[in-house]
């Protein structure tokens, strides 16, 4: 009884200890927690604003005033003192702006900021972080959409950061020359930003502790500086995605710790040093998009036995795959080989049996693939990338968790693979595949994407289409007979339809309702009929496209105020009423077509308040009465392509538009960016419509975006051809022939130097040809037949061209090429040629394929002419060649490959494998270790 056992010691021991620290625990001080809770009135608590985090929370919303701010959720206290040491909000949800005065600036002692995965709607760094934290060691404010240029002493008093991270933001300018005072620095940051300029010298000399440093995805500019060799602690260099240009410095001798290279999509240009292929340690080795010489042996990459990711995509150099004999090459995840002039499978493969990702895509591999291929990867391989190839078959796939396999524009023939049970994307487009599309597919339960267009498939639509987990279906360019899917549930996840240029009846089905998200809808060139359904004008569509079909009734009434629709095609239907004056709502809508129609209407006028709308197609419909004058200060500012030919408008040319077309003016402007119009959320649908030539249908599958035209032909306008329409100098082409014009052709046509075809004829039009129109040096179509015009045919390079045609039903006409002589005091004058355009405007509208459609015969003839260069200068639209086919249909198309992969594969596309360096968990244990 007179003693303590020892256990009994210890328990007293261990409860005074508890007790002694509680009470001498020190608790966050008032100035503290008011600090952060005025921080944390800045901002709403979005979930969106934190997207791109697997695991998120607002963990500023369970502060509260009464608790010790040290307890909060993100904050770290200094035990001994209770300051504030380390504040980590990242993935929580904030959205707002941090002002310049942020209270967070009265933490002093702050050692770890970290603010990254938020949503800080554009804020700037302050000067407030170059003096109020100079304990601060760690600073993460990536993908939190900051903005600006960085403050330009910010590297003076933080001197003690060791980690520095502003990747996925917006920050400009260029690099601070006080980032050289970081002499404590190992981790630097800065991919995809906009900062601009070289890469300071003094940032590579005095920053030697580093050993992450990327830089990728900005406009860093000039040759690779050769110190980065001084750089030895360095693991992680990444260049890509700038404007580097030049030799790839021999400089990596020295750097035996790097683990990850990426020096892809820039401007280089050489060989490839050898001492990169001493760098044992690598294991992420990416050079795409550059523009190397020579050729590069893949078997010199077997020295880096460590190697788990190699990209070499579209870097123009002739990549060999053969080994040497008895050599090995290491075990890769991921090996992407696009565009790498290789003929064959490469002998590599053989021993890959733990590939997860392969891509050999526009290569020049022919024939089958070998039966050795389907034990790479058997259990591991979940993407393969095979396009743009000239393979003819595909027995089988025998990769069990394949999710991702795009086969599109090769030579394949036969029935479609059974997909493997987790396929997510498939895309086998623009081959000459036959047969249906089997049963099994209706048992893919993770599947998401399936595109077969442009094949010979047959059969029907399986219903199943309707209720799986599919977001993109495109079936368009087949021979699909029967009726759409009518089975789309609710929950339907289509965001992109496409069955255009099939064989397929009936009405839309009323349950494409419950695609909620659908945003593209394409069943043009089809036999469907029926009402157009009402719910489409209140929808989240896009594009709707419901071109050359059978619809009839009236349009939908609807289009609500959340009207999204860029593009709008209903050309080709049995479409009568009026347009519906709610279009008005759709305020993004760029294309509407809607000829070859019923519809009996006025001229819509209140169209012209659309911002965006550049092409207006009303052409062969019941318009009538005249276009009238606008109240509208600026109309149809974009419109650069309208139609109204074949219609019954009356009065005189509308004067107030065409002094208003801003967008057919280009001034002096020879700079204009060239590009097609698409969606602009696409990279792969282009914008196409039909327009009429010389009396010959044109369809222009792709419209470049300097294109402008007008035809306002086969109506019952009057009066004379205004002196404005001088002023549209990008018109193309212009036809109003076929109505009752009067007077004389204006000499202000003069000014229409990017003219390649002009109709006037049949009107009543009077007077001389302006020998001024000679000098219209691109001017390959002329008809000014049946009018009333007299005098002298100027001479000129291009009138010269032109045929007796031009000119018919004009007896006061004489000179070349009439049969009708000029009196001497008729005699034209020959005019001098003006000089020929140079530049973008040299080269000429799009890359053609004529493909002459006869109607009656259905034969289709296909004629292919290259892209125009300006040393020919414009194209002469070979229309002598298809003179004898009158009321025949051209197609001109430009036919480029549609990239078809998955958005997580287009960025990876353009990242040049760069993203993997982000992405797999694999590479960033590698760095870590």
């Amino acid at each position: 009884m007179g003693y303590i056992t020892q256990p009994y010691q210890l328990f007293i021991c261990l409860q005074l200890f508890l007790f002694y620290s509680q009470c001498s625990a020190i608790l966050c001080s008032h100035h503290q927690s008011s600090a952060l809770l005025q921080f944390k009135q800045l901002f709403s608590f979005e979930k969106d604003s934190s997207f791109d985090c697997d695991i998120s929370r607002p963990k500023m919303m369970t502060w509260k005033e009464d608790a010790d701010c040290c307890s909060w959720d993100g904050v770290t206290c200094d035990s001994a003192t209770g300051h504030v040491i380390g504040l980590d909000l990242s993935c929580s949800w904030l959205h707002g702006n941090i002002p310049s005065n942020t209270s967070l600036f009265f933490l002093p002692r702050l050692r770890k900021l970290n603010l990254a995965f938020n949503d800080f709607n554009y804020s700037k760094i302050s000067f407030g972080f170059t003096d109020q934290f100079p304990s601060l060691t760690v600073l993460n404010l990536s993908c939190s959409n900051f903005m600006g240029s960085i403050p330009a002493l910010l590297g003076n008093n933080i001197t003690q950061l060791a980690y520095l991270d502003l990747s996925y933001n917006s920050f400009s300018g260029h690099i601070p020359s006080s980032f050289s005072n970081l002499q404590q620095l190992r981790h630097l940051d800065l991919w995809e930003n906009q900062f601009v300029c070289k890469i300071p010298p003094s940032l590579i000399n005095n920053t030697t502790q580093l050993a992450y440093l990327d830089l990728s995805f900005n406009s860093f500019s000039g040759q690779i500086p050769s110190s980065f060799s001084n750089l030895q602690q360095l693991r992680h260099l990444g260049l890509g995605g700038n404007k580097f240009v030049g030799q790839i410095p021999d400089m990596f001798t020295n750097l035996t710790q790097l683990s990850s290279l990426n020096l892809a999509n820039n401007q280089l240009i050489g060989s490839i040093p050898s001492s990169i292929f001493e760098l044992v340690n690598l294991t992420f080795f990416a050079l795409s998009f550059n523009n190397f010489s020579g050729s590069v042996e893949l078997y010199d990459f077997a020295k880096l036995k460590n190697l788990k990711v190699l990209a070499l995509s579209n870097i123009s150099l002739s990549v060999s795959t053969k080994l040497t004999v008895n050599s090995s090459f290491p075990n890769l995840f991921f090996l992407v080989l696009p565009a790498c002039n290789i003929s064959e499978f490469p002998d590599v493969l053989r021993t890959q049996h733990q590939l997860e990702w392969l891509d050999l895509s526009e290569n020049q591999i022919r024939g089958r693939i070998p039966s050795w291929m389907w034990d790479i990867g058997v259990h591991t391989l979940f993407r393969l990338y095979l396009s743009r190839n000239f393979l003819t078959s595909i027995d089988h796939l025998p990769w069990k968790n394949l999710q991702y396999l795009t086969l599109d524009s090769n030579l394949l023939q036969g029935s479609l693979p059974d997909l493997p049970p987790h396929m997510v994307q498939f895309s086998i487009s623009s081959n000459s595949l036959t047969g249906e599309i089997p049963s099994s597919f209706c048992n893919l339960n993770s599947i998401q994407s399936f595109d077969v267009s442009n094949n010979s498939l047959s059969g029907q639509i399986p219903q199943c289409l309707g209720n799986s987990t599919l977001e993109t279906v495109d079936l368009r360019m087949n021979n699909f007979q029967g009726t759409i899917p009518q089975t789309y549930a609710k929950g339907c996840n289509l965001t992109y339809l496409r069955l255009s240029g099939n064989h397929l009846e009936g009405p839309l089905p009323p349950s494409l309702i419950n695609c909620v998200n659908l945003q593209f809808l394409d069943v043009g060139n089809n036999s469907l009929s029926g009402p157009i359904p009402e719910y489409l004008g209140n929808s989240t569509l896009e594009v709707l496209d419901m071109r050359m079909n059978k619809f009839n009734g009236s349009l939908p009434q609807t289009f609500g105020k959340s009207c999204v629709l860029e593009s709008l095609k209903l050309n080709g239907n049995r479409l009568k009423g009026p347009l519906p004056p709610s279009l008005v709502n759709c305020q993004y809508l760029e294309v509407l077509d809607v000829g070859n129609n019923q519809i009996d209407d006025t001229f819509p006028y209140w169209l012209d308040v659309l911002l965006e709308l550049q092409v207006l197609i009303l052409r062969s419909n019941r318009f009538w009465g005249p276009i009238g004058d606008t109240k509208t200060r600026v109309p149809f500012p974009k419109l650069r392509i309208i139609d109204c030919s074949h219609n019954q408008l009356i009065g005189v040319l509308p004067l107030w538009y065409l002094d208003s077309f801003k967008a057919m003016m280009h001034g002096n402007n020879n700079t204009v960016e060239v590009d097609y119009m698409r969606l602009q959320d696409s990279s792969n649908y282009y914008e196409s419509i039909v327009l009429t030539m010389k009396g010959i249908d044109l369809q222009m599958e792709r419209i470049l975006t300097t294109f402008a035209t007008i035809d306002l032909s086969s109506n019952k306008f009057q009066g004379k051809i205004p002196e404005v329409v001088g002023k549209l100098n990008s018109l193309k082409s212009l036809n109003i022939s076929h109505n009752n014009l009067t007077g004389g052709i204006p000499s202000s046509l003069r000014n229409l130097t990017e003219l390649e075809s002009l109709d006037l004829s049949s009107n009543k039009l009077a007077g001389r040809i302006p020998t001024q129109l000679a000098d219209l040096n691109y001017l390959s179509v002329l008809n000014l037949s049946n009018n009333q015009l007299n005098g002298p045919i100027p001479l000129g390079p291009q009138f010269n061209t032109f045929g007796n045609d031009s000119y018919s039903g004009n007896s006061g006409l004489c000179g070349f090429p009439l049969s009708e002589s000029c009196s001497v005091d008729e005699a034209p004058e020959p005019t001098t040629p003006s000089r020929f355009l140079e530049g973008d405007y040299a080269s000429r509208w799009f890359d053609w394929k004529f493909a002459k459609l006869g109607y009656a015969s259905g034969v289709v003839i296909g004629l292919s002419i290259g892209y125009m260069a300006f040393v020919t200068g414009r194209p002469q639209w070979n229309y002598k060649l298809l003179e004898a086919s009158s009321g025949s249909q051209i197609i001109l198309q430009h036919s480029t490959y549609g990239a078809a992969h998955d958005s997580t594969y287009n960025k990876f596309s353009r990242l040049g494998s760069c993203l993997l360096l982000k992405l797999p968990t694999f590479s960033m244990d590698l760095l870590h270790q």
